[in-house]
């Protein structure tokens, strides 16, 4: 499929992952007594993980191993991700919370949405552009859960976070595919990512967590 390039906009998701990444890295249940070094090398691993291993997958070579900006551009949004905490810290926890969860529900779309973008263009259809674009999302985020000794967001109650690639990634795949062309692919992105940040801080903000199993009494005994 015949489809716009978006080095812009990868460089820019990769910015807003990175300041995402260096908030998850100084939250308490992520926060390890890491260095600035130490918190501006996870910015850079949440800024490019999800792209490096979107571009593995569909074997293209990833493009912060070719563009120096990717790292500038990381390094720059894990600093400004640092203060935007410091100042959190004496707003007090509740604004500290709401912060990273507004940053997280802006930053999830946009790695969905270019997952699926990528996918397009190999013509792998819409399925495979919903895997890449969800992989994509989630890839940096595990990586940064591992080296803090956390498990991965994506297989606890998380909010519905890979809900939200699923439809940010869905409603890019679904439209670029149908419209052929007729709709900017600006404006498709633009959709998706509006679709998939609303989604999330409706989930967020009325605590709309996933399903989570319930544990089966045993038969003969009493609750």
């Amino acid at each position: 499929m015949d489809l716009p390039s978006f080095p812009r906009i990868d460089l820019f998701a990769a910015g807003i992952n990175a300041l995402n990444a260096a908030l998850i890295a100084r939250n308490p249940s992520h926060n390890r007594g890491y260095s600035l070094v130490g918190l501006l090398i996870i910015a850079f691993i949440g800024g490019v993980g999800g792209g490096v291993t979107r571009d593995i997958l569909l074997n293209d070579l990833p493009g912060p191993l070719t563009h120096v900006a990717f790292l500038i551009a990381c390094l720059l949004m894990g600093l400004l991700g640092i203060a935007i905490d410091a100042y959190s810290v004496r707003k007090g926890e509740r604004f500290r919370t709401r912060t990273l969860s507004v940053v997280k529900s802006f930053t999830l779309p946009w790695f969905a949405v270019l997952g699926a973008h990528k996918a397009l263009e190999h013509d792998l259809g819409i399925f495979a552009a919903i895997v890449i674009g969800v992989i994509a999302t989630t890839a940096g985020g595990v990586v940064i859960d591992l080296i803090s000794g956390v498990t991965p967001e994506i297989v606890k109650r998380a909010e519905h976070l890979v809900t939200t690639a699923i439809l940010a990634s869905a409603v890019f795949a679904v439209v670029a595919v149908e419209a052929k062309g007729s709709v900017a692919f600006f404006y498709v992105t633009l959709i998706a990512v509006a679709a998939g940040f609303i989604f999330r801080m409706i989930a967020v903000e009325t605590h709309w967590e996933e399903i989570v199993p319930g544990s089966r009494t045993r038969a003969g005994t009493r609750d």
